[in-house]
């Protein structure tokens, strides 16, 4: 009977150099060296320049390639496999729903700016269903099928997917308000999964990697687009920002443990389960670091030529 060979790792990957065994410190290194590569200015700046190319001919972000065949379960460092394939199975779950998301952020972004709305959602006949999807919704319904494919390689068990529930569109006489409290929802939800796709990068290597860094840029790109679009449509400064993306993400983790049969005690403060906690902390409270230094770069002549000047609407919020 032959022995099946353990993966060979490679020296250094996206995120520096492989540890079989890294500590803390080395873990916030590699988070610190994701963050530079994909949250840095220039990265950020990027993401929120291509809205306007995205309104005029819509057009999702091609993935890299990976080799999902060469996945294997040696490629998690750092933690143990059963945590890591828990979250992609939370991952999953909380993506689910692509569509009803974007349903439901057309809705509300309509009466301000139709094109970010398209941009969500796409068209949308008068029946309420959907002629053409969103630049928005064909990036991101690609994260489920991919978690779960990941879940099976790793696992080798097929991964029972219970949706994760959305409220839907309510209407209201305060579409204003209702439509800032939605784009802080849609940065909360962007600023969580990304700094979960970061971690995951953290604790892995080759191909595997590879594969999570494809959800991780179109989650940052989403996250960038909607900053931008929130401090040009709600004036809204940093401070307002972080404090109300901090509670939608404290409530949508609490609907979350409640619905989740899987990963749903990620941040129980079990033993074994203390330093993953706080690594996801650190790695929430790093991407705002950023998000605060590219904050400074966006000028209000900038957010305009990027969506327009009619702001007609704050008069009357």
């Amino acid at each position: 009977m032959t022995a099946i060979q353990p993966t060979v790792l490679p020296s250094s990957d996206l995120a520096g150099d492989v540890l079989l065994n890294p500590h803390y410190l080395d873990t916030r290194r590699r988070i610190n060296t994701l963050l530079d590569r994909y949250v840095a200015i220039d990265a950020l700046s990027d993401c929120l320049s291509g809205i306007q190319a995205q309104f005029d001919a819509p057009q999702a972000r091609r993935w890299e390639r990976f080799k999902l065949r060469q996945i294997h379960p040696d490629q998690i460092i750092g933690i143990r496999p059963e945590l890591f394939v828990q979250v992609l199975a939370s991952a999953a779950e909380v993506e689910d729903p692509i569509r009803d998301y974007a349903r439901e952020s057309y809705h509300y972004l309509q009466p301000i700016h139709p094109q970010m709305a398209r941009f969500m959602g796409g068209d949308i006949a008068p029946d309420g269903k959907a002629i053409a999807l969103g630049v928005w919704e064909r990036e991101e319904r690609q994260h489920g099928p991919l978690f779960r494919k990941l879940h099976e390689k790793l696992s080798g068990q097929i991964l029972q997917v219970v949706p994760n529930t959305v409220d839907g569109y309510q209407a209201s006489t305060h579409p204003v308000e209702q439509a800032h409290r939605h784009t802080l929802g849609r940065i909360s939800t962007e600023w969580g999964a990304l700094s979960v796709y970061l971690w995951l990068m953290a604790h892995s290597t080759g191909e595997l990697q590879q594969a999570i860094a494809q959800p991780l840029q179109d989650e940052i790109g989403h996250l960038a687009k909607f900053w931008g679009f929130s401090r040009w449509a709600f004036a809204a400064g940093f401070l307002h920002q972080l404090s109300g993306t901090t509670r939608n993400l404290l409530r949508l983790s609490q609907h979350h443990r409640g619905e989740r049969t899987h990963g749903q005690d990620l941040f129980a403060m079990h033993l074994d389960r203390l330093q993953p906690s706080v690594e996801i902390g650190f790695t929430l409270a790093r991407v705002m670091v950023y998000m605060r230094a590219w904050n400074r770069e966006l000028t209000g002549s900038y957010l305009r030529h990027l969506f327009g000047g009619n702001r007609y609407w704050l008069q009357s919020a």
